[in-house]
């Protein structure tokens, strides 16, 4: 066994051997790979290993696309072919028109990756799946290419060809401690001896938190036991003539393939159960959970339902296994929160079908640093640090619970809620408000025009249009008081502060004390890695803000460029501040009643700051705008909070004021063209296809990223980014929804929205260059319709920013 490689990936399921496969394809073939028992001995081997295409957003669809490519050429091998049944057809079926909405959106955003789905009525399902009652059934989504494939026989085709290429795996070689050394590099600690390496990976699959703790870190996973049954042959399918398509159903909550002549039926009960929470069997090696179809009963009677010929065949094998589950249930691929060199291809809930994909992408983002994609819906930092044992559980169990049923536009689910809460959570529940979450934050997304007012849910505009329309209205014309929890706040300190974040930052850094700036990083491939405000206090310190959910992925990329000499420190406020959003053309005058400090346009000009007190609290400042109206940004420590809204909110009575949620903020800032970071900011694009030219100084002496940025501007642009204005009114256009000239597809929405003031339907995207146009007529896929649009300026309100400089 070697002593010294570069990577040991710790896992031998299909995250393990796609990970080191595609790290040999990425050139690195000094690579190892280490499975405490054989290969594909955890989920694995018992995977119903269905390889879907369908995906909530485009990189999904993406990987798995790559997943279904790798897998046909590994099956057409002829020195080591594997069983793969490759577009065989599936159907997710949908008994209500809101669902056959979503499926349109999701063929959308599949036909902007190359991908073609088809939305079809329940006379064409039944035509297609001949064993199936259109009884309560109004359609479904169809993947011409779905199928299944055999998980052994995947894993060791994957694992030869990487041999074949250099790598070398250990097999029956259990991992029993992991060392960081002051390099950063590790050693791995195995029964059979150490190795030393440049990178450790977990694919640990179920027992990824025995080897997240040998490091020091806790992973929101949660393994559920999940059952399927194999039928005997079913005499249908033995007269068919051609394999049955595979199926997925919300309705009844289970899905089927064919396996051999007969069926493999899955399902996901709502009475289902975690599993291992307190530990797992070091001896649970190819190995299942007792039978429990008692525990299935309901779902098999739906089951029975849509597809009688169950009733009357017999059950050849029950097989009960776990899985893993996030809190969100998406995988957790790249790199470990607050660790170098260490990464994770962990919670792959559908491992077969995505694992060629998954180690695509993180093989990319191990060798290259980024991958092709974005790789954010992934990314282990996503959560921050809230997902302990027991709330990843709860989130489990609804996911699971919920396997078919996607996520409708702003829906956010009950279970382990509410994570994080600021002392104004109950004051504002009590207000009326209804709260969406971020990063775990219960934040304000609107109030409720009364107690019993609820929320359709639906890919259209709903009812919550007029309490958006009602708040944006008070802002433009009164004044608005808004809670901005979670935001990410870190202090930077040192001597050599400003020199350092200027160089990290590709346009002017202010260095004016009392001033506040807006500007970009970007990574090594010069592309948009972030967006952050600076704030530089009356006393020196430098405080550093962006998205709240960017808490841990801001912290590592900084801490991972800082000086070594230890001439700059970073620190996280994020947990101890709140902000205080106060905006409209009567912003001041509030302000001023509840602060002695001179509050004008010329003692406090737009991108100021400065410590204040709001009634009795300390706060700090700063006069900057999301909304484009006249507004505060008032930073106070959590624990004088409320004294700081009371006396913002007495004051406010006297000039109309109003609360407001992120909802409306959401409308206010794509009218003024404002961006939202990882929508409208992606790894993908550089900041001049993302129209943010007037961010970057090519001038600069140096900054990160500034040598492959201006090689990358030798080319044309990839793709622009755009807004446009969309000629209808009954729903807006959402992330992923493609955009369209004479029928085919030119580029692809990030962001949309009503915009209240201005009386618009608006979205953002980026489209083909030539495309990218000031009034070019595009068409946007709405729900199934190509609306007819246009490019307009990115501003639509107070372009020339009067209002926020009144």
């Amino acid at each position: 066994m070697k002593s010294q490689t570069k990577v040991v990936v710790i896992g031998g399921g299909i995250a393990g051997c796609s990970t080191l496969y595609h790290l040999t394809q990425e050139g690195w073939s000094d690579v190892v790979l280490v499975e405490r028992n054989e290969l594909t001995s955890g989920t694995t081997w018992h995977s119903a290993a269905q390889v879907t295409n369908f995906g909530m957003n485009q990189t999904m669809v993406g990987l798995k696309s790559h997943s279904i490519a790798l897998y046909k050429e590994l099956s057409e091998d002829p020195d080591y072919p594997i069983n793969y049944h490759h577009a065989d057809g599936g159907i997710r079926l949908a008994n209500t028109e809101e669902q056959l909405e979503g499926y349109r959106h999701f063929t959308s955003v599949a036909r902007g990756m190359g991908v073609e789905f088809e939305v079809i009525d329940a006379a064409e399902c039944a035509r297609r799946h001949p064993l199936i009652s259109t009884e309560n059934l109004l359609g479904g989504l169809w993947d011409p290419l779905d199928g299944d494939i055999d998980p052994a026989q995947l894993c060791q085709a994957l694992a030869r060809r990487a041999r074949k290429a250099g790598a070398e795996v250990y097999r029956n070689t259990p991992v029993t401690g992991l060392t960081q050394q002051k390099d950063d590099s590790w050693t791995v600690h195995t029964e059979k001896g150490d190795i030393n390496c440049e990178i450790v990976v977990n694919a640990c699959g179920y027992r990824v938190n025995e080897v997240g703790a040998m490091m020091g870190v806790h992973h929101p996973v949660m393994s559920m036991e999940h059952q399927y049954m194999l039928t005997e042959p079913i005499q249908q399918i033995v007269e068919a003539g051609h394999r049955m398509p595979l199926l997925r159903c919300p309705i009844s909550d289970y899905y089927c393939r064919q396996e051999k002549q007969g069926l493999l039926v899955g399902f996901y009960e709502q009475d289902c159960k975690t599993w291992g929470m307190d530990g797992i069997d070091p001896n649970f090696v190819n190995a299942l959970c007792p039978d429990d179809l008692d525990r299935i009963t309901d779902v098999l009677e739906g089951a029975f339902e849509r597809m009688p010929v169950l009733m009357d065949v017999g059950i050849h094998t029950v097989v009960n296994g776990p899985i893993t589950y996030t809190i969100d249930g998406a995988p957790l691929v790249g790199r470990i929160p607050g660790k170098r060199n260490a990464f994770c291809i962990i919670g792959l809930r559908a491992g077969l079908g995505e694992g060629g994909g998954h180690g695509w992408l993180l093989a990319q983002q191990i060798v290259q640093g980024e991958a092709c994609y974005d790789t954010w819906c992934l990314d282990p930092r996503r959560f921050a640090g809230h997902g302990n044992v027991e709330l990843t559980a709860l989130k489990a169990i609804e996911d699971y619970q919920n396997e078919f049923r996607f996520h409708f536009p702003h829906e956010h689910r009950p279970a382990g809620r509410p994570a994080k809460t600021t002392p104004l959570t109950p004051i504002l529940v009590a207000e009326g408000a209804k709260f969406d979450v971020v990063n775990g934050w219960e934040r304000m997304a609107y109030i409720k025009p009364s107690p019993d007012f609820t929320e359709t849910h639906s890919f259209r505009f709903n009812e919550t249009f007029d309490v958006i329309a009602a708040e944006v209205d008070a802002v433009q014309n009164a004044v608005g008081l808004a809670e901005v929890d979670g935001f990410n706040r870190y202090e930077i300190s040192g001597v050599s502060a400003k020199d350092w974040l200027d160089k990290m930052f590709c346009g002017r850094v202010t260095r004016k004390t009392g001033k506040v700036g807006l500007g970009y990083l970007l990574n090594h491939t010069g592309n948009v890695k972030g967006e952050a405000t600076i704030a530089n206090l009356p006393d020196g310190r430098i405080w550093y803000g962006s998205a709240a959910a960017a808490e841990f992925h801001d912290m590592d990329w900084l801490r991972s460029h800082l000086p070594d000499d230890g001439s700059v420190s970073v620190r996280s406020l994020t947990n101890d501040h709140t902000i205080l959003v106060l905006a409209g053309p009567r912003a001041r005058d509030v302000l001023s009643s509840v602060s002695r400090e001179d509050w004008s346009s010329e003692a406090f000009p737009w991108l100021s700051v400065r410590d204040a007190f709001i009634g009795i609290a300390p706060a700090i400042v700063m006069s900057v705008s999301f909304s484009g109206e006249l507004a505060y940004e008032i930073h106070v420590p959590n624990n004088q909070l409320y004294a700081a809204y009371l006396a913002l909110r007495q004051a406010g009575e006297a000039h109309g004021m109003r609360l407001f949620g992120s909802r409306a903020v959401e409308s206010m800032r794509l009218e003024k063209g404002y961006r939202h970071w990882k929508s409208d900011l992606i790894t993908e694009y550089n900041p001049f296809e993302s129209a943010l030219d007037r961010f970057v100084k090519l001038d600069k002496a140096e900054f990160l990223g500034k040598d492959a940025l201006v090689e990358a501007i030798k080319s044309e642009p990839r793709r622009l980014f755009v807004s446009l204005v969309l000629n209808c009114t009954h729903a807006p256009a959402h992330a992923g929804a493609s955009i369209l000239k004479d029928g085919k597809v030119v580029g692809t929405v990030t962001s949309a929205d009503w915009g209240h003031r201005i009386g618009k339907n608006i979205a953002m995207g980026f489209v083909e260059p030539e495309f990218a146009v000031e009034g070019n007529e595009l068409f946007v896929d709405v729900i199934g319709t190509a609306v007819p649009s246009k490019v307009t300026q990115p501003c639509l309100y107070d372009p020339e920013n009067t209002l926020v400089r009144a």
